[in-house]
């Protein structure tokens, strides 16, 4: 019997080929966006709600009755650019630094899967997320709000959308391969669009800016792109809207990340640990294994004990991660400094009595213990849940209240750290008086950041991922921030927004701290009709947390069960 053998087919690809793989590799990336929803919260919901919330509260206002002009015009521009760029440049960065701390990006080097088609992929998912999140708020401003998009400039906005994603894609790209982890790239990420955001008249219409904020903003693409848009969607302008300026000053800069992009994925090519130096680190993890597993004390530790090093624990997680210092710490110090700055100054005197730059610094200070307390800590027990960690915690003595004690304890920790913080920038920028009510602010942020952590954690009972309890805690406490007197005061809500405001315990934690920053030193300056209601809520969390907590999923008992019958 003779066997024929056939030599396996080889050869160049053809194009036809690699545009097939590309456009598969395009819709993978698409498809898996749905295992992560905070992913589509920052790239799509985040500016989408922004613009809602900004154009319910000022964009119907008419600023030219004799062309029915209204103030959405010059709103959404900001809005788009600001979806642009998380689409893209969030996106993308983040995406694929999770993809090489997974070894996904390892893995798929190992495929016939060309590597430009691989990272095409993802910056065509990236762009299919950019003109959606634009789509999204033009269509919704021209649905809602009487926004008004010219004919003359849709092929400006066309051309400016396809420059600008290409610009932060490429940019995103090359701070994915200069960072070493997902979450420091988060964490640099948002660190730099938002702050860059508030001096590229993203979120601000009108706005006088200090002329070295304003001289900052043009060194960067952000306000090129917005100042693109806003001609395009101004109607009292003439002709294409094609700036070739602004498009060459975006162009260049993504020139600049394709370089970069380049020279850091040709490093990484290049670069192979040797084998020594993996026995060595192998060798001293090993060691520190050995020493972990040394007795460091003899009989039970003491309640007090086990609570300090509870609560130590949990504050070495929070400040282990990038991402959640910067949001809970970083950001809302950031934000106090910019947003005073473009609405007049931090001694602009307020209403209530107070500075604008006291107010936001009590505001802010709220805002960071809601961040640590009821989105980053209960985030970070959920995924010692998925790790199984909680199991095996639960196999220990530790009681599950000195748990979550600590836990919530950690908490509150990091929110006082932060509200220093942000006590010492505004006393530096700012100089004001020493407010009498100081002590009950104190108190209040304690009061709160227990609430919060509390409430975080009773809602982690009901869900089973990281991801998941991230697009409950972020999509809840965002859009509560706007129609709280956190991001926005002074403004006027429809009355079910204002209901709703005053039913969750954020409206409840500002307003205590404006009344007790705003304390003339006569009273204690604790509000307490609003410290009642964070209290409650704090009483009714802690309920349904005795009755739901567990050290596993609700799903692994379930699957328990079944496999027994």
């Amino acid at each position: 019997m003779t066997t024929v053998i056939t030599a396996p087919r080889t050869g160049r690809r053809g194009h036809g080929t690699e545009l097939r793989m590309l456009g598969r590799q395009t819709r993978h990336e698409l498809v898996s966006l749905r295992r992560t929803p905070i992913t589509l919260i920052l790239s799509i919901g985040l500016p989408l709600l922004f613009f809602v919330l900004l154009s319910a509260l000022i964009g119907n206002e008419v600023v030219d009755p004799t062309q029915g002009v209204r103030l959405v015009q010059f709103l959404a521009p900001g809005m788009a650019s600001f979806g642009v760029v998380m689409a893209t440049f969030s996106f993308l960065a983040v995406g694929l630094a999770e993809a090489r701390a997974t070894g996904v990006i390892k893995r798929q080097a190992g495929t016939p899967v060309p590597r430009w088609v691989m990272i095409g992929g993802r910056m065509g998912a990236a762009l299919v997320l950019g003109l959606t999140s634009t789509a999204l708020v033009i269509t919704t401003g021209v649905l809602f709000y009487d926004l008004v998009v010219p004919r003359r400039s849709m092929a400006a906005v066309l051309v400016t959308l396809l420059v600008a994603s290409a610009c932060f894609s490429a940019l995103g790209l090359a701070l994915a391969m200069s960072l070493p982890t997902m979450q420091l790239t988060l964490a640099v990420s948002n660190g730099v669009v938002i702050p860059l955001a508030f001096v590229s008249d993203m979120f601000m219409v009108g706005a006088q800016m200090p002329p070295a904020l304003s001289t900052i903003g043009w060194l960067f693409p952000l306000k090129h792109l917005t100042a693109l848009f806003s001609d395009a969607l101004n109607p009292y302008l003439t002709g294409s809207g094609l700036e070739l300026d602004h498009l060459a000053v975006i162009a260049l800069w993504g020139l600049l990340g394709v370089v970069v992009a380049t020279v850091q994925l040709r490093r990484d090519e290049d670069r192979a640990p040797s084998h020594g130096r993996r026995s060595a680190a192998a060798g001293a993890r090993a060691h520190r294994r050995v020493a972990d597993g040394a007795a460091r004390r003899n009989g039970s530790p003491s309640v007090g004990a086990v609570l300090v090093d509870q609560v130590r624990h949990a504050q070495a997680v929070l400040w282990r991660n990038a991402s959640s210092v910067f949001f809970a710490v970083a950001f809302p110090v950031v934000l106090v400094a910019l947003i005073p700055s473009v609405n007049g100054g931090g001694d602009r005197l307020m209403a209530n009595g107070l500075t604008l730059g006291v107010f936001y610094a009590g505001a802010m200070s709220v805002y960071g213990a809601a961040v640590t307390a009821y989105v980053n800590m209960p985030q970070g027990v959920v995924e010692d849940r998925e790790r199984g960690v909680l199991k095996r915690t639960g196999g220990t003595p530790l009681p599950a209240a000195a748990f979550v004690t600590g836990r919530v304890a950690g908490a509150v920790g990091v929110a006082l750290v932060t509200g220093l913080g942000i006590a010492g920038l505004a006393g530096l920028a700012y100089r004001p008086a020493w407010p009498p009510g100081l002590p009950a602010a104190v108190l209040t942020l304690v009061v709160a950041a227990v609430c919060f952590a509390v409430v975080g954690l009773a809602i982690m009972t009901f869900v089973r991922s990281a991801q998941a309890v991230i697009g409950v805690t972020l999509g809840t406490l965002l859009p509560l921030a706007f129609i709280s007197d956190i991001f926005v005061v002074g403004a006027h809500f429809p009355t079910v927004l204002e209901w709703v405001s005053w039913l969750f315990p954020l409206r409840h934690a500002s307003a205590a701290m404006t009344e007790a920053l705003s304390s003339s030193g006569t009273g204690t300056g604790l509000a307490f009709g609003h410290l009642g209601v964070l209290l409650a809520w704090t009483a009714v969390a802690t309920v349904v947390l005795m009755r739901r907590f567990r050290w596993e999923a609700s799903e692994s008992s379930h699957t328990a069960r079944t496999s027994r019958r």
